[in-house]
């Protein structure tokens, strides 16, 4: 059975504070992104929740429709940019009529989506001929000391037989296969590398704050458990819980092309 999509309502009061646009994607990321789109093309954003990328692409002219399960989410949008055109939507339902965008963008959203097949595939009925649908994503260096305390962590939880995974996509290669059966062209861009700054101390705050969804659904008393263990495990195997570490990371575009 194939479960529902996530709604972020609520995480909208924490998100805009936990999920930061790094300035290189902000200054050249989104730029290259539009170079993809043909000039004053009409861009469905599924999953725009609070505006975090569809906010900077409309402050650089981009003609951006939003979509999104959480109200919540876009209200705060709203009150970044009022005159953003917002629809509540789920991507496998999309309110809109064959052959309207140039381009559909989803940002860290697929995992997301239950019935992510049935979205890729509303996603080429609303693309107009030679539209293009482009999935985003920021990289991570999954051997970096950083990745690997939430890694570690996921690894705790299903050894506790608890489930962090969300209910859509699990891997690139998984949707990558699913375009590929609809037929798609497909091309990575890597954009741009940048480096990003934290403390062991921050990660695992973000996890003991939930502020993540895969920490949402796992049961408190395993959440409890396996939060001593990585803290144990990042002091023992990641070193001073206050010493900053840099990692890797890469602005990657996913092009899909219909025929």
């Amino acid at each position: 059975m194939t479960k529902p999509s996530r709604s972020f309502d609520r995480a909208a009061d924490f998100y805009d504070q936990t999920r930061e646009l790094p300035e290189p994607i902000f200054t050249h990321g989104l730029p290259a992104l539009l170079q993809h789109i043909a000039p004053g093309g009409k861009i469905l954003d599924v999953g725009t929740g609070t505006g975090r990328i569809s906010v900077p692409l409309l402050h650089l002219g981009a003609n951006v429709i939003g979509i999104d399960l959480s109200l919540n989410m876009m209200g705060k949008l709203r009150q970044k940019y009022p005159a953003a055109h917002l629809v509540q939507a789920d991507a496998p339902r999309l309110p809109f009529a064959t052959g309207q965008f140039d381009a559909v963008l989803t940002t860290h959203v697929m995992h997301l989506i239950g019935p992510w097949r049935e979205a890729l595939r509303d996603y080429r009925r609303v693309l107009k001929p030679g539209g293009v649908y482009i999935d985003s994503t920021q990289w991570h260096d999954a051997s970096s000391r950083l990745t690997r305390i939430r890694d570690r962590w996921r690894a705790l939880v299903e050894m506790q037989g608890a489930r962090w995974r969300r209910p859509g996509v699990q891997s690139r290669e998984e949707l990558n296969a699913a375009l590929k059966l609809q037929g798609a062209q497909l091309e990575e861009v890597e954009v741009l590398r940048y480096y990003a700054t934290a403390t062991p101390r921050e990660r695992l705050e973000h996890i003991r704050n939930r502020v993540c969804s895969d920490a949402w659904d796992v049961p408190d008393d395993v959440f409890e458990t396996t939060f001593k263990e990585i803290t144990a495990w990042t002091k023992k195997e990641i070193g001073p819980l206050d010493k900053p570490l840099t990692e890797e990371r890469r602005f990657i575009l996913r092009i899909a092309k219909f025929d």
